[in-house]
């Protein structure tokens, strides 16, 4: 590329769904620094609901289609017959697309994976044959076929990497660039680390939250299992499940109804963050049950609150939050609510793995991200 050209960057964020994927958009814009690389405009697509969430910048022209509101298959119609001719009209140099599983790639395209779902054979395998089994399987050969023909490739952990490569025909540019948190969260997190040093088992109500959304790979039955069998014996014990529900009413309502200790009002449903962050620092333990995760977002707000962790052993969630929680099986209730116990009634280790996973916390900024971000676009425009 010509050394003097300012360049146009084209972002294809039209099937970027999860909170996760949303909680990036806004902040990498947000965030992202251009006076030390040649970019002059981005160009954003997506759903409208997404794009309302982005915040303006000078440089950021936002597109929406009347397909990017539909369905997945409405979506890769749009990307092979739309986006090209967007991009040869306006002389785009740099497409990235913040879902690997996009179906249009050019000769200067980063690709940013978020998903290791359809890489998780485990998980798959406890799918029946359906319409979502399909969907799946159809993402990671969108995945794969993305990934192999990108110049740049950009994964959320080393985890996913060391999962995705293995399936890629040959080594490509690989790129670890972590999420980041939010500066005010780390401010609040300051003040909630007394919640640390409280005498949980005493007659005053321990507060359990788990951040997810309902999915099967989540394991929410794990924890209300292991949350019932607590409850015989400790009474004052209070769980809340926040997340979005009404996607998966079939297991929702087979949650409560086959668990006598838990009832509707046990789960809050999608609140906005700062309502999330606001029952963090009411609680006393946060569990991350999850199976499958490229990053959790929600447990690196949780780490930066300061509240005590007890965290799935699963995928990237122990190279995220390290020696800053206590660690259980994901499919394993009893080794659960062992760990639950032991944290309740351990006040010098709730204190110690507060500070480790607060300290953690720090280490993930959406500075640093952006940066990252903006050294493979150097590399790409040298």
């Amino acid at each position: 590329m010509n050394k003097k050209k300012q360049i146009q960057i084209v972002i294809d964020a039209t099937r970027n769904k999860s909170g996760g994927a949303i909680a990036y958009l806004k902040n990498f814009i947000k965030h992202i620094d251009l006076s030390k690389t040649k970019i002059k405009k981005i160009i954003i697509f997506s759903n409208e609901k997404i794009l309302k969430q982005i915040p303006n910048r000078s440089f950021l022209i936002k597109y929406n289609h009347p397909l990017l509101e539909m369905n997945i298959f409405f979506q890769i119609a749009w990307q092979v017959i739309f986006l090209p001719i967007f991009l040869k009209k306006n002389k785009i140099d740099i497409l990235y697309s913040t879902d690997s599983s996009t179906f249009y790639n050019n000769s200067h395209s980063i690709v940013f994976n978020q998903d290791i779902l359809s890489f998780d054979t485990q998980t798959l395998n406890q799918i029946p044959f359906s319409l979502e089994k399909i969907r799946l399987y159809l993402i990671r050969f969108l995945q794969i076929r993305s990934l192999n023909r990108a110049k740049e490739i950009i994964f959320l952990s080393n985890y996913t990497k060391n999962i995705i490569s293995k399936n890629l025909k040959k080594k490509k540019n690989f790129n670890i660039i972590y999420h980041g948190i939010e500066k005010n969260i780390l401010k609040i997190g300051k003040k909630n680390l007394k919640n640390s040093s409280w005498n949980l088992n005493s007659k005053k109500k321990i507060k359990i939250v788990y951040v997810s959304p309902l999915f099967l790979y989540k394991n929410h039955l794990t924890v209300i299992k292991a949350y019932c069998r607590l409850k015989k014996k400790y009474s004052n014990l209070e769980i809340k499940f926040i997340g979005s529900y009404k996607h998966n009413l079939k297991l929702y309502n087979k949650l409560i109804n086959e668990n006598s200790f838990v009832d509707k009002n046990n789960f809050i449903g999608e609140i906005n963050q700062k309502d999330v962050i606001k029952y963090l620092i009411k609680s006393d333990l946060f569990v991350f049950a999850s199976s499958s995760e490229t990053f959790g977002i929600s447990l690196v707000e949780a780490m930066a609150t300061g509240i005590p962790i007890i965290c799935s052993n699963k995928s990237s969630l122990p190279e995220i939050l390290q020696n800053g929680g206590i660690y259980f099986n994901p499919k394993n209730d009893l080794q659960l609510s062992n760990q639950i116990e032991k944290m309740m009634i351990n006040k010098n280790l709730r204190k110690k793995k507060s500070l480790l996973a607060r300290n953690r916390a720090f280490k993930f900024s959406w500075e640093e991200n952006t940066k990252e971000f903006c050294k493979i676009i150097n590399k790409l425009t040298k």
